[in-house]
């Protein structure tokens, strides 16, 4: 049977899915999977996004404009399916509204591009990937309530490594990743399931629950409202600044950094107080939730009390504005043109009008307001100016004067809503603008770049290297002896990655861990350790 019709087939024969509580699309989409019968996810793919296989994203996905097409809409429109059924919404509350209308705009369409890289994943410390995670208690309670384990929303999350209601570790599975199942449909089973580490009986209980929370107020907030920049660095800097915490904010990463997704978190004086300043300032850059999170943690203690805060520097600002001494519009410079009126004949000008007209002309007084004034048409003006040059160079002057001004106060007025963008993003959002301004006031423009908020500078720190070296290869040790002595054989690479989640990251850096890939090339049996594969 072709893709195309078993496309027809599918819509016609498959029964009806609706959500379960708390689901994810990728789970509702592997449930459609399994009762289609289909053995190819292109199949699937196909049928519900209109994508191939190789589209199949369980965290962030593309393509879900398709599904009302398809006949999947009563799962809800795009937007609804976007923000409560996938992680996207997570990263909302903290992102610019212009990156977030875009990123809306992406994942409706047929491909996710550059991203994560666009929201700041990427380049974050805590990377892109966002494996599936399960709790066993709810896969045995959903189980017993309906009939079938599925992922759970809340579980997904990144920073989230602990069930909220059983307070249990969560397993990680082994599919729909780089180097397992990457583009695959599959639902949580123990099969599939690991630890998320072998350092997980150091972690504390209590840290990870807090971050757990917190992690899923933002996303429910997130569904909402986005968070403006400018407000955030305020009440970040007005906490900072009234000080009164009991520990400090090195101390209070501590617990986290046991975990290696939070390694990239301070680890001295140094690294917390630029960690701070990229926080405490307006952002250009977009900033990964979690580094909020951390820091409203050791501010605020959770996210309610942050968001008090927030509302209150944002009256405040709202205050300051409203009690600011406004300017009354100037007639004068007043671009609009009156309704049509009846047509004024040309007249001859003589006097205390004359005189008044010409003053006004020096002015920059638009010609249409003097028309309505003086009840004259506007050849009386143009005849009047011709025979007085001075004032014709006067006035062009006057209104040139007048258009910089304004043009000045648009662009001026453009960045105050959107502080946080740098000068080619402003430019982007009304390039007529910045081209006036280029061409006729490039002196200024350049003057009021300078102005900008420059992003913060963070300090990168030594990476050991060496260590880091040393420890993958006593983790390959370990794991090799723990697989091959049960099972009489040496190990794969996918037991490998299954173990060590973190060995596919590690092996794309191909010019380190030097020791860590001879050891590998050993066991697996490879001739040239640097071209070891990183499985899909």
């Amino acid at each position: 049977m072709s893709v195309t019709s078993g496309h027809e087939w599918v819509r016609g024969q498959f029964p009806r899915l609706d959500w379960l509580p708390d689901e994810t699309l990728f789970s509702l989409c592997s449930r459609q999977h399994l009762v289609m019968g289909n053995l190819d996810p292109a199949t699937t793919s196909t049928a519900m996004l209109g994508l191939s296989e190789k589209f199949i994203k369980h965290d962030i996905p593309c393509g879900i404009a398709a599904l009302e097409q398809n006949g999947f809409h009563y799962w809800g429109n795009a937007d609804s399916i976007l923000l409560h059924h996938t992680i996207f919404s997570v990263f909302v509350p903290f992102q610019n509204k212009i990156k977030i209308e875009d990123a809306i705009i992406t994942i409706k369409g047929d491909r996710i591009d550059s991203l994560k890289y666009r929201l700041g994943l990427v380049s974050s410390g805590f990377g892109a990937e966002h494996p599936l995670k399960a709790c066993t208690y709810c896969m045995r309670e959903d189980v017993y309530a309906h009939g079938i384990a599925y992922w759970h929303l809340t579980h997904q999350y990144p920073g989230v490594l602990i069930c909220p209601r059983h307070q249990a570790w969560l397993m990680v599975s082994t599919k729909s990743r780089r180097w397992s199942g990457r583009f695959e449909w599959s639902l949580p089973t123990k099969d599939c399931l690991i630890h998320q580490a072998c350092s997980q009986k150091l972690w504390l209980r209590p840290v990870f629950l807090s971050l757990a929370n917190n992690v899923i107020d933002l996303a429910v907030i997130g569904r909402v409202m986005s968070l403006e920049s400018c407000a955030v660095a305020a009440t970040y800097r007005t906490a900072v600044l009234q000080g009164g915490r009991s520990a400090s904010l090195l101390d209070r990463i501590e617990p986290l950094r046991r975990f290696h997704l939070f390694e990239s978190l301070p680890q001295d004086e140094k690294s917390t107080e630029s960690f701070m300043n990229q926080l405490i300032r307006t952002p250009r850059r977009s900033i990964h939730p979690l580094k909020h999170l951390v820091l409203i943690d050791w501010l605020f203690d959770d996210l309610h009390s942050f968001l008090q805060s927030y509302k209150a520097e944002v009256a405040r600002s709202a205050q300051q504005v409203a009690s600011a001494p406004s300017r009354a519009p100037d007639k004068r410079v007043s671009l609009s043109s009156s309704p049509a009126k009846k047509a004024l004949r040309p007249k001859r000008l003589k006097g205390q009008l004359k005189e008044d007209l010409l003053s006004k002309l020096a002015e920059g007084v638009s010609k249409q307001v003097l028309c309505d004034e003086f009840q004259i048409s506007v050849s009386t003006i143009n005849k009047l100016l011709l025979a007085h040059p001075a004032t014709y160079a006067m006035a062009l002057k006057a209104r040139h004067c007048r258009e910089i001004d304004e043009h000045r106060s648009q662009w001026q007025h453009l960045h105050s809503l959107y502080p946080e963008l740098g000068v080619q993003a402003l430019r982007d959002t009304m390039p007529p603008l910045y081209a006036w301004l280029y061409r006729n006031d490039k002196a200024w423009l350049i003057a009021e770049v300078q102005t900008f908020a420059k992003p913060a500078h963070v300090n990168k720190r030594h990476v050991d290297w060496e260590a880091r070296d040393y420890r993958l290869l006593s983790m390959l040790q370990t794991a090799c002896e723990s697989i091959s002595l049960p099972q009489r054989g040496p190990a794969t690479m996918a037991q490998l990655c299954a173990m060590i989640p973190m060995l596919s990251t590690c092996l794309e850096n191909r010019g380190q861990y030097p020791e860590s890939r001879v050891y590998l090339s050993t066991v697996l049996g490879r001739s040239k350790p640097q071209d070891l594969p990183v499985q899909g």
